[in-house]
């Protein structure tokens, strides 16, 4: 308490030396500009009719700006402290020292004249919504120095669209029109901006059509207000007069595509033609059925704008190319209907080399870095193929936790590989370039890894995955791996960690031999409005061991049975499932929530999922008031034994998570949050690793982890910077009546360091 009276005696302070410089320093008859406050009185109407974030909307047009200050948050009186320094520092320093520019602001100044122009823009805003009978009164408010602008709006009933005539005529076009405006919703309530929007939405359908010139110049909406109380009839036509040249639909002429070639040069020899396309590729970078599957146009086809913004989107997708310049020229001809579409393109470096170091901590207390050196060929054998090749080394250090454990260092060293190909690489398969609007991806990997734990063991494991990637409809990606291969061998196991097998059984867990033989299959559906709010969906399904458990059946060979290559294969089904749903209650205050389901069904060989494959919980985008993996499975407790430093942290087959939280922007820098995590893992068959309580029951709900706290986000435009302080309110592993610890909660050292959990992360937590 005393920091906390320390840091509000500083401000006070602060704020009476700014405000002596400020009040003495000001031109005579001149107050600052403390900033505006709005007043929005809404007509008792239909909720329906209710625009969320309307007052927060109105308070952001108010102008100017006001300037910087400090003082108690979301205070009205606080003071300007950048004007204070503005004037507390004298010209000549502020010239010699750029850095103090940052500090200091010069005063905005109230006028008058400002609460007249911003009573009318928001007038002038609230009828393009709807409320017609809007009306803002204006008011000023002056404390010492400052000067305060008061807005008082009072909205009136919105008015709603009781009738939408869409208007008919002759021709090709007056028809397409018609059809097209007839798709259109036009809201239940007059919207400036929605009918804005629908404009839109009728120029992209007909420019889908083949009417290149048309614009939503061309439409006219004409509103009627007079026919019905608080009621509007719209008329939607054409605008009079059409120009010939919007009426007419055009066909795709030549396509040509020039490879390192300058805009203002076209060459007119040396042309390969391919499937309809003219190419000017002089050094040969490209095979031509590349740019065949990127461009979506064709010779003798309409024109068509979502084409267009499609090919663009395939040439950048390819990340071959530095720059994408594209040209349509209707064919200089009398009365011509025909485009000539010309692309430039500028490409990047093929080959490149780059090294990373990333720093790495875990919450067994080691820490470390890690070196990787990639180097990337961006046009492998010239059908715009990516390979990626990586070589990485790592070292963990004993930093924190039981620092007297002689085989406390990691070590590390893996190879990578991975090769893209922009297309399906099966000849069964056809790319429609109506549909995708993204080029398909084929992806192999292969790599290698050897984990050393001092004095202890190796781990050998490599990888190999054949998968295909794309992505159909309106923001849903796929992705398909049917091959999946995954081989750990344990090597040099020193006669140290024998005997902690003896001693532990459970350690044997490590050394399993396991071979992971399989298929996935992943789908992401991005954000998208449900109902009043916006909902977004991950799922992946991972198969493993069906094919060489039916091989093993067929073979009817007891002493092979269940082995591969002379290693027992793992046999596993595991399902998971992240579903998101967040709503806007206004522009500063939103609410999100997920949930995350997982389970992992093993079988056959299998007792549990192999490491690499289980779930778990904690950390910074988890269970934030726990550490990553220090929760379960089940109500399983961690001892600190060894053994439980050989076998790692906390996982299961089965996973319940569930995460709320109530954000509060602030301002355009600052956010906070509210939140609560909840969730758990568990065993699905297997307990002889943790022992008792970990198995997955009827009594799930009553082993959750549950914590919650305070978080703070600083927008710095490009990156988003979290601060999240959680703590426990139930502990899993506790005995029934000792689980909640809510009451426990305090500000103490000894609390604070055993429960109080700083999570430092980039980006939102989901």
């Amino acid at each position: 308490m005393k920091e906390y009276f320390k840091i509000l005696a500083f401000i006070a302070l602060s704020a009476m030396i700014f405000s002596c410089s400020i009040e003495k320093n000001l031109p005579e008859g001149q107050k600052v500009y403390g900033g505006g406050t709005i007043k929005l009185t809404e007509a008792d109407t239909l909720k329906d009719a209710k625009i969320v974030g309307l007052e927060e909307t109105l308070d952001e047009m108010l102008l100017p700006v006001e300037n910087s200050k400090i003082g108690i948050p979301l205070s009205k009186y606080r003071v300007p402290y950048k004007v204070g320094f503005y004037y507390f520092i004298k010209k000549e320093k502020r010239r010699k020292w750029p850095i103090i520019r940052n500090f200091v602001e010069e005063p905005v100044f109230f006028n008058n004249t400002l609460l007249a122009k911003n009573a009318v823009r928001l007038t002038e805003y609230l009828k393009s919504r709807g409320y017609f009978d809007a009306k803002v009164l204006s008011n000023m408010e002056t404390k010492r120095y400052q000067a305060y602008a008061q807005y008082t709006a009072f909205t009136g009933m919105r008015y709603a669209i009781d009738t939408v005539i869409i208007h008919n005529g002759d021709g090709t076009l007056a028809s397409d029109f018609h059809a097209a405006a007839s798709k259109v919703s036009w809201g239940k309530f007059f919207d400036l901006e929605k009918l804005k929007a629908e404009r839109l939405e009728i120029e992209k359908n007909l420019r889908g059509k083949g009417y290149y010139y048309f614009k939503p110049d061309n439409i006219s909406i004409k509103a009627d207000t007079t026919l019905k109380k608080q009621s509007i009839r719209l008329e939607i036509g054409l605008k009079e007069p059409v120009l010939a040249t919007v009426q007419r639909q055009y066909q795709i002429n030549d396509i040509f595509v020039y490879v390192d070639s300058k805009p203002e040069i076209v060459p007119s020899e040396g042309f390969d033609f391919f499937r309809g396309l003219i190419l000017d590729d002089p050094q040969k970078k490209y095979k031509e059925r590349i740019f065949s599957d990127a461009i979506a146009f064709r010779p003798g086809t309409l024109y068509n704008f979502e084409l267009q913004t499609i090919t663009n989107n395939r040439l950048i997708g390819l990340s071959n190319f530095k720059f994408i310049n594209s040209r349509f020229e209707v064919v200089n001809r009398l009365d011509s209907t025909l485009i000539d579409v010309h692309y430039f393109l500028q490409t990047q470096k093929r080959k490149s080399l780059r090294m990373e170091a990333n720093a790495i901590t875990r919450s067994s207390g080691l820490a470390g870095s890690q070196l990787s050196l990639n180097w990337l060929n961006n046009n492998t054998f010239k059908g715009a193929e990516i390979l990626k090749l990586s070589a990485k080394a790592g070292l963990e250090l004993q930093v924190g936790g039981n620092k007297d454990n002689q085989y406390k260092d990691n070590y590390r060293i893996g190879l990578d590989a991975q090769y893209t190909i922009p297309r399906f690489w099966a000849p069964f398969v056809k790319i429609d370039p109506e549909i995708s609007k993204v080029l398909p991806k084929t992806l192999i990997t292969v790599g290698w890894e050897s984990f050393r734990k001092t004095g202890l063991y190796n781990l050998n494991s490599a990888k190999a995955t054949l998968g295909y990637a794309w992505t159909k409809g309106r923001g849903i990606e796929h992705s398909l791996r049917p091959i999946t291969l995954n081989l750990v061998k344990s090597t040099n196991i020193s006669t140290e960690f024998i005997d902690e097998i003896f001693a532990d059984p459970r350690l044997l867990v490590i050394l399993e031999n396991q071979f992971i033989a399989g298929g996935s299959y992943e789908i992401n559906v991005r954000q998208r409005k449900m109902g009043v709010g916006w909902f977004s969906y991950s799922g992946n399904l991972d198969l493993a061991g069906n094919l060489f458990g039916l091989y093993d059946k067929i073979r009817n060979d007891p002493e092979k049975k269940g082995k591969v290559f002379g290693d027992y294969f793992s046999q596993f089904v595991r399902l998971e499932q992240d579903l998101r749903y967040k709503i806007d209650f206004s522009r500063k205050t939103s609410w999100a929530n997920r949930a995350i389901v997982g389970v992992g069904v093993p079988y056959g060989n299998s007792l549990q999922l192999p490491f690499v494959n289980q779930f778990y919980v904690g950390g910074n985008n988890s269970l934030r008031a726990f550490r990553a993996r220090g929760v379960g499975p089940g109500t399983y407790a961690r001892t600190g034994t060894l053994a439980e430093q050989f076998l790692g942290n906390n996982t299961g087959d089965i996973k319940l998570e569930l995460n709320t939280e109530l954000r509060y922007k602030v301002n355009n820098f600052i956010g906070t949050a509210l939140f609560v995590d909840a969730g758990n893992v568990w065993m699905a068959k297997d307990e002889y690793i943790y022992g008792p309580g970990v198995l997955f029951s009827k009594s799930f709900l009553n082993e959750m982890a549950i914590g919650g706290g305070i978080g703070f986000r600083f927008d710095f435009s490009f990156v988003i910077f979290r601060l999240d302080i959680a703590t426990p309110f139930r502990k899993p592993w506790l005995e029934g009546k000792e689980r909640w610890v809510i009451d426990d909660f305090s500000l103490k050292k000894a609390y604070r360091k055993e429960n109080l959990i700083w999570n430092i992360a980039v980006g939102l937590p989901f």
